[in-house]
């Protein structure tokens, strides 16, 4: 097993803090369900209805709209439909977490490894702090569901598991038709300016913005498109259907732990750390300069804090 550097020692500590504000080292404190669907009381946040998170039909493919745009709502928010999604497909997913055993949101939480929980925090980061330009809104506040949060394949509490993969490292979610819309947008004009001076889907820092994949690969299947930053690295990288109505949007995704989702508005998303498209970030890397050039050896956290600010971790 590879020994944990001093950095990651100091995120499993930091992720230790965490898991005592969410209820403590015992399950005493945890509540016993997600947080409700919003009622319509002034300041509530809205959880979408997971009607569509049973694996035996297809998604809806709009949820019910979310409450406040901040970072910690959108995180509540959407770990809630995680919860939901788990207990409707109680199966372990391949991050060890089963549906059945979870007794709230901060347990499910807790029993996450750093790895797959650096993912989750780094990736709805990202989606926070990018704005479309047709409401001004974050990417995140119209993300409706999540599905599956992976790590590092093999990942445990000490070992960040492998630092690439295709189904590692990443976030599977559903979006509204709205962000379908501007992806699609964005896609088309090529992260070009439109009628409003602003690209369809403004990135951070200012300036940048969501375009077309440049990735000779191609999208990820069964997603037939594929969008990315058109920033170094690291660089974000989504993953969908072009039309929610063809065949593949209405056919089983086929993926570890979503085999037989039907989601028409399904949404991939990972971040590439280094020119070889590693994704962990509590991996380490050196080939993250420009042209593929080495540098220092630094984490992939260390690495989006140094462009981007702060993911906040607590």
């Amino acid at each position: 097993m590879r020994a944990l550097s001093k950095r990651l020692l100091a995120w499993v500590a930091a992720s230790a803090a965490l898991f005592a504000a969410c209820g403590g080292g015992s399950d005493g404190g945890i509540a016993p369900v997600p947080p409700a669907v919003d009622s319509g009381a002034e300041g509530s946040v809205a959880v979408p209805n997971d009607s569509g998170g049973a694996e035996d039909g297809p998604a809806s493919t709009d949820a019910a709209g979310p409450g406040a745009d901040t970072l910690a709502s959108n995180r509540d928010r959407l770990l809630g439909t995680y919860l939901a999604h788990l207990k409707a497909n109680p199966a372990p997913q391949s991050n060890g977490l089963a549906g059945g055993t979870l007794v709230g949101v901060c347990d499910l939480w807790k029993k996450l490894a750093p790895s797959p929980q650096a993912a989750f925090l780094t990736l709805t980061a990202r989606l926070q702090g990018s704005k479309l330009a047709s409401d001004g809104a974050s990417m995140l506040v119209h993300v409706t569901k999540l599905y599956r949060i992976a790590g590092g394949e093999g990942a445990t509490s000490t070992d960040p598991g492998a630092c690439g993969g295709g189904e590692n490292n990443r976030l599977i979610l559903s979006m509204d038709s709205s962000l379908q819309a501007s992806l699609s947008k964005a896609n088309a004009n090529k992260g070009a300016k439109g009628p409003q001076g602003k690209p369809d889907i403004a990135d951070q820092p200012t300036g940048t913005f969501w375009r077309d994949s440049h990735d000779l690969g191609g999208a990820h299947a069964p997603f037939d498109t594929s969008d990315e930053t058109d920033t170094d690295l690291p660089r974000g990288q989504v993953q969908y259907f072009k039309d929610p109505a063809s065949s593949a949007a209405t056919s089983a995704l086929g993926r570890t732990d979503l085999q037989t989702l039907i989601d028409p508005l399904a949404l991939e998303i990972d971040q590439d750390y280094d020119c070889p498209h590693n994704s962990n970030p509590l991996c380490s890397y050196t080939l993250y300069g420009a042209l593929c050039f080495g540098g220092a050896a630094k984490l992939g956290s260390a690495l989006y804090v140094e462009k981007y600010g702060s993911f906040d971790p607590t």
